[in-house]
């Protein structure tokens, strides 16, 4: 499996051609360079704020955001009745109406950079018959919100099922050029976009400083933290949202798939059509997620996908398979304010896989109210404390517990050992060894994550560490790739082991 999303090997990656200002002074330091990110430096930047963006990887669009299906709809699977189940009618409208507001947003962003997109039917179906009741609940409660959804029994483009909730007209894109896009935007905006430069920590007070990793600081009046789940975490994000992976395959066909479809039920399934760059149709089949490091082996996830394409659907030779990753909050709200202890650091997170459009308008609302000196709420929000939502992070995080404990017991009672190749394992030691073999390559690293202490598991997908309790993930090597983590794993010598480290 290659770790190259299509939308990688489509086009080349987007480093933007932004102008330094002079100096290291900023009204906004805006953290993690993907849609959320680059949609709050805007919307600061047009109302006349000095803003950069720090983004760690050496382009725009390489890490979730860039990954995704590109899916910009307002129909989000069973995410309308899950908020008014949570939180009431009120509140599901009032998402409705951000997202609205977002994707008129845009539409208008790519059609200013000459970006393609399709109008689509988005549907969300009920690939069982026990999903009906959902698919119905979802099609009610998305029109008590304002949204011309109906319900029908066949399910659009042939797909397997028993009902689904269809909106006309959303749109599909190409994500990495989405996020070029937007990056074109925010430069254009004035944003100094920074790329390649990894924040390593942040000062409170009236004008938090930001240290980069090369020793440089940046001072700002205002931090805004955008990097799917916050680094510098002083708001506990991390205890009230749970990591989640999820697979796409995309494969040749005879013809290009209409809908852009979500089944409702567990596993997922998601699938859209595509054209590669010569314009020959592409089906895309995704989902069957899992938390992050907790479902190994991670090939099994991917096989299923192609299982399931190929018993379904009528594909051909596979051209890419990759995955991505977000994070969900248990009443699907995301999460938006300020941290505990400082009124001018601002996280934000929580999309559930929707961030292209959901993250958007959350940006922006963030943004306003930045700009404007209102007061936004403490993180993680009060709504979390409720009875039914605080069962499900109690339960999250009791799970997080369990995997911090079973991970130190199997590796303190694991003897060190070389594994084959493309094949990783943790062994006891002092620290426990991380050690991988790819190409022959064999590697040794420090196994506990340098966020928490979790001990990380071998993905046999990516040939990467990830931890299973908050989602870090870690090259083979020990390189930080993405999580709260904010530096890698230590390397330590392959026959490490408690006598003689």
């Amino acid at each position: 499996m290659t770790a190259r999303s299509l939308w990688e090997i489509e086009r080349p990656s987007h480093v933007p051609q932004s102008r330094p200002a002079p100096g290291s002074a900023y009204d906004d330091v805006v953290l993690g360079g993907g849609v959320v990110g680059l949609s709050v430096a805007t919307e600061l930047a047009h109302r006349g704020r000095r803003v950069t963006v720090v983004e760690a990887r050496p382009v725009i669009g390489g890490g979730t955001s860039g990954r995704s299906t590109g899916k910009l709809s307002l129909l989000q699977g069973t995410r309308l009745s899950t908020i008014e189940r949570h939180h009431g009618s009120s509140a599901a409208a009032a998402y409705v109406q951000t997202c609205q507001e977002a994707l008129a947003w845009i539409e208008q962003v790519l059609e200013r950079w000459d970006v393609p997109f399709q109008r689509r039917p988005a549907v969300s179906w009920a690939a069982h018959e026990r999903e009906i009741e959902a698919t119905r609940a979802e099609d009610a409660a998305a029109r008590r919100a304002g949204l011309v959804t109906r319900w029908q029994r066949a399910v659009p483009g042939g797909l397997p099922g028993y009902g689904a909730v269809v909106l006309e007209d959303q749109l599909q894109v190409d994500p990495l050029a989405y996020t070029a896009a937007l990056a074109q935007e925010a430069v254009d905006a004035g944003v100094d976009v920074q790329v390649g430069r990894r924040a390593r920590s942040v000062g409170g007070g009236q004008h938090p400083v930001v240290a980069l990793d090369d020793g440089t600081e940046l001072t700002a009046e205002q931090v805004v933290v955008a990097t799917g789940l916050p680094v510098l975490d002083r708001s506990a994000a991390f205890a009230t949202t749970k990591p989640h992976r999820s697979y796409i395959v995309a494969f040749e066909s005879d013809q290009e798939l209409e809908p852009m479809a979500v089944s409702v039920g567990s596993p997922s399934w998601t699938v859209r059509g595509a054209t590669d760059a010569d314009g020959r149709p592409l089906v895309l089949v995704g989902g069957h997620g899992h938390a992050v490091g907790r479902s190994m082996p991670a090939g099994r996830h991917v096989e299923a996908l192609r299982g399931w394409a190929g018993e379904h659907l009528d594909v051909g030779r596979e051209v890419a398979a990759w995955s991505a990753q977000d994070y969900q909050t248990p009443d699907e709200v995301p999460i938006v304010g300020r941290t505990r202890g400082s009124s001018r650091v601002h996280v934000i997170t929580g999309f559930g896989g929707w961030g292209l459009v959901a993250g958007v308008g959350a940006a922006r609302r963030l943004a306003r109210a930045v700009a404007e000196g209102d007061e936004v709420p403490v993180v993680p929000p009060r709504r979390l404390l409720g009875a039914r939502a605080a069962a499900a992070v109690l339960g999250w995080n009791s799970e997080v517990g369990a995997h911090m404990t079973s991970g130190w017991l199997g590796a303190l009672g694991r003897a060190p050992v070389t594994p084959g190749e493309t094949q990783g394992v943790v062994t006891r030691g002092r620290p426990p060894v991380a050690t991988s073999v790819v190409d022959g390559c064999t590697r040794s690293v420090s196994a506990v994550c340098p966020h928490l202490g979790g001990i990380v598991r071998w993905n046999d997908v990516e040939g990467s560490w990830d931890c299973p309790l908050h989602g870090s993930r870690f090259e083979a090597d020990g390189r930080l790739i993405e999580g709260p983590a904010t530096r890698g794993l230590a390397p330590v010598r392959p026959d490490a082991d408690e006598s003689t480290t």
